[in-house]
């Protein structure tokens, strides 16, 4: 499974800032290989689009364009904040993480607690 982690760098160790507009790029890795992650600083929708990624895993998401980019490509973005790589990867695994159902601000938030 292709997954986006968003990032201050290339690491399975690095920690899942609050809101996606706070990390320096996503990490980009198959859960199921051992293949170096890619790790990307610019046109993050892009780049998680065209590795078919499942999953981000991120803060809140405060960018329109970005989450409609990757809602559209039917990415699940998981809210993650605070865990590192490693711990998001096994939350998700055992559904332990919120989906992120709207951007802050968006039209599908309504009852969505987002305080950052």
């Amino acid at each position: 499974m292709m997954i986006a982690a968003a990032t201050d760098k290339n690491d399975m160790t690095a920690l899942i800032p609050d809101t996606m507009e706070k990390a320096g790029g996503v990490m980009i890795f198959d859960s199921e290989t051992h293949e170096p992650p890619q790790y990307v600083t610019e046109n993050l929708a892009k780049h998680i689009v065209d590795a078919q990624c499942e999953a981000l895993l991120c803060g809140f998401i405060y960018d329109p364009q970005f989450f409609e980019a990757i809602a559209q490509a039917g990415v699940t973005r998981y809210l993650a904040a605070g865990l590192t790589v490693e711990e998001a990867v096994e939350a998700m695994n055992a559904y332990q993480l919120s989906m992120i159902q709207d951007y802050v601000g968006g039209p599908g938030c309504s009852g969505y607690d987002h305080e950052a």
